[in-house]
């Protein structure tokens, strides 16, 4: 060791303490004198009378010092007890004799009494310690000595205190982003003009920290601290791998699946070092990331994941990921997003911030959550923290009132990870999101869609849950709205009623929407059907009974005035004929059956009396067909009568057939029907039929056949006439 420099060591540990002072500087200028004491000198004479009034002392621990310059002369006092923003204070000094003038009081030599006063001036309470006696000569301020750095390791600093006088120091020091200092608890004993090494313990690592120093003599006052040393402690390899998880995802262009990888950056409180970046190893090639995800293109393999900084790297954190796809599908599980996140405040009453949510319901299920907040400010600066799998909430402290946050919440399952969920928030207005463009989507009988957006809230809002609701007078449903929600559907509604959509904000109506459910056409088509039916039924009933029924209680009667001949005979402008019409004989001839060697011969059946050819009416004829000499066959008999039948019924048809023909025809019958009777009482048409060759040499039996039929003629024998024909 040095004869001339004595070195002596100290270790400052971490069992330091914050001190709060509060200090008064008083120069020998703004003394006065107080008339009632003599002895006494205060800034305030008012000062001198609450003195001697005064109850109670306090005991402060004051410390004053002495300064004396070209100019001034000043006594500086402070305590450990910190003062109110309300408060003031002020010092009074006593000496034992008599002062005559006050700002000549701060002698050297002179040895004073000081009391402080503090008062609250709101509440206007008022506080005297206990005098603290004080030799000008012993309290006079040493400079301040000098600090200087002398090394740095991962967690100290080692520095140099250098005093002008034997006595102590102390030493200070903060990290350079903060505004409290820590204090050494015990003063530590220097020598004058030598060297004292200080070693400052433990540090964060890779940090930037000031220290200062501050010294006295025996029995004096302490110095004022000296100027500030800066020294940054170096890096240390982090002592922990990172917490790593993984997730496929599928590229939407070419179907191919990409690995996502995601870890928690140590803490360096705990890994103990700072964090440059992170070395992924995947599929045989390296990457160095500096942020906390990675997005590879490999298809499998084994994963490692390593954090580093200046003085190394962390141990790695390996995984197996296989992406492959058999038959299109891939081989991993994958983990649902959390749903129904949230974030709330409750400041100034607490400084932490309350973030919720709801667990996703997954195969497989969730292990822990990774909750990690980081300055939307600087993303650099990040914490995380893991929650248990049956947890739903989280709470965050000791963040900053001034800095807003990005809040993400991250399922996982060992080391499978699923989609983050994030959310912007601060202390004092908690999720910094709002609902938006509340509106009805679609509206039918029984359901009511509506839709919403969120948007970044513009003005000062902290609502703890919003909330949707559809209501009537009697009856109303709600949900809550959260930001992964966009929209929602009301089931069970009332058709055809008047509802309220209403956005609520902690049950604070926002905005009130008028919707109306459509009309529900069921119930009238319920009702009408029957009616209808009953009207469909009573009008079968009816045709029904004008038809069906009718026909068995009320057979129809043949009415002559609705047919057409009697409309004819009932024709007031009918002309009554007064010539006779007759039928022609060629249209009775029949040929089809008999043959051409057959004798046909018609004859009247009686005499037309004289009476009856008078010219005002055509009475009917009676005519007989006689076949003379015919032989017939047994077969052919047969055949013949059938014939003969079929022959009469076409007969008698052409004759309806010709009605209108020989109406027409009435002047030119009339006419030869008298020449025929003129000539002869009976008209023999004869033919002859050939049958067969035995038909040739038999003789005709000489047999008549003579067919009468009634014929009413539309001719014009006169009005209510009738012409018959008779056969048998």
């Amino acid at each position: 060791m040095d004869v001339k420099v004595q070195l002596s060591v100290w270790t400052l540990w971490s069992c330091f303490f914050t001190v709060f002072s509060a200090e008064v500087t008083v120069t020998n200028s703004d003394l006065k004198p107080c008339r009632e004491n003599k002895r006494v000198c205060a800034t305030e004479p008012k000062d001198c009378r609450r003195l001697a009034a005064a109850a109670t002392l306090e005991p402060l621990d004051v410390s004053c010092f002495y300064q004396q310059s070209s100019d001034r002369r000043s006594v500086t006092c402070s305590w450990t007890r910190e003062l109110d923003r309300n408060s003031e204070a002020s010092l009074i000094f006593t000496r034992g004799g008599n002062v005559s003038f006050c700002p000549g009081i701060f002698n050297p030599a002179a040895v004073l009494n000081v009391t402080v006063r503090t008062r609250n001036y709101l509440t206007g309470e008022e506080t005297w310690s206990q005098p603290h006696t004080m030799s000008l000569n012993k309290a006079v301020k040493p400079p301040p000595p000098s600090v200087v750095l002398l090394s740095s390791s991962e967690d100290s600093l080692v520095v140099s205190v250098n005093s002008s006088s034997d006595g102590s120091c102390r030493l200070r020091y903060k990290l350079n982003d903060t505004r409290m200092w820590t204090l050494a608890p015990d003063p530590f004993s220097v020598a004058a003009r030598r060297q004292l090494i200080v070693t400052i313990k433990p540090l964060r690592t890779f940090s930037l920290y000031r220290a200062s120093a501050s010294c006295r003599p025996p029995d004096g006052v302490w110095s004022d601290w000296s100027s500030n040393i800066s020294g940054t402690t170096l890096d240390r390899a982090p002592s922990k791998p990172p917490d790593v998880c993984y997730r496929v995802e599928k590229r939407e262009s070419d179907g191919s699946f990409r690995l996502r990888l995601m870890w928690k950056a140590p803490d360096p409180d705990d890994a103990g070092g700072r964090i440059l970046g992170y070395q992924v190893r995947c599929g045989g090639r390296v990457h160095n990331v500096t942020g906390t995800t990675a997005l590879l293109e490999a298809e499998e393999g084994n994963c490692s994941v390593a954090a580093f900084n200046t003085a190394g790297y962390s141990p790695a954190a390996h995984l197996s990921a296989d992406a492959q796809r058999r038959g299109g599908e891939s081989l991993i599980h994958t983990l649902p997003s959390v749903r129904n996140l949230w974030v709330s405040s409750s400041y100034p009453d607490q400084a932490a911030l309350l973030v919720q949510w709801k667990p996703p319901s997954s195969v497989p299920p969730v292990s822990h959550f990774n909750l990690q907040w980081s300055s939307e400010s600087d993303p650099s600066v990040s914490r995380w923290s893991t929650v248990d799998a049956s947890a739903s909430s989280a709470v965050i402290r000791d963040v900053d009132s001034a800095e807003s946050y990005l809040i993400t919440v991250t399922p996982v399952h060992h080391q499978l990870c699923g989609r983050p969920q994030s959310l912007p928030a601060d202390l004092q207005h908690g999720a910094l999101l709002e609902v938006v463009g509340l509106k009805v989507a679609a509206v039918n009988k029984t359901t009511v869609t509506v839709k919403w957006a969120w948007q970044r809230g513009s003005g000062p809002i902290r609502v703890r849950r919003y909330r949707a609701m559809l209501r009537t007078d009697c009856d109303s449903q709600s949900v809550s709205l959260w930001p992964d929600q966009s929209q929602h559907a009301f089931f069970n509604l009332t058709p055809n009623t008047q509802y309220s959509l209403l956005l609520l904000a902690d049950n604070v109506t926002k905005s009130i929407i008028p919707v109306t459910t459509d009309f529900d056409e069921l119930p009238a088509v319920a009702t009408a059907t029957p009616l209808l039916l009953l009207a469909a039924a009573v009008f079968i009933v009816s045709i029904l009974s004008r038809t069906v029924y009718k026909s068995y209680f009320f057979p129809p009667i043949s009415s002559p005035r609705g047919s057409t001949t009697g409309q004819w005979l009932m024709d007031p402008n009918l002309q009554k004929c007064s010539e006779r019409n007759v039928l022609l004989m060629e249209d009775f001839q029949v040929t089809d059956v008999l043959g051409e060697k057959s004798l046909i011969t018609v004859n009247p059946k009686s005499q037309p009396s004289s009476e009856e050819t008078d010219e005002d009416s055509c009475q009917p004829v009676q005519l007989s067909v006689q076949l003379s000499t015919l032989k017939l066959d047994s077969e052919y008999v047969s055949e013949a009568a059938q014939t003969s039948d079929r022959q009469q019924h076409e007969a008698h048809s052409w004759f309806h057939q010709k009605e209108d023909e020989q109406v027409n025809a009435c002047d030119a019958g009339r006419r030869r029907f008298d020449g025929f009777l003129a000539e002869t009482q009976q008209t023999t048409c004869k033919e002859e039929f050939l049958l067969d060759s035995e038909a040739e040499n038999e003789p005709g039996d000489g047999s008549y056949l003579i067919c009468e039929a009634d014929y009413i003629t539309n001719s014009c024998f006169g009005t209510n006439e009738d012409k018959s024909f008779s056969g048998a």
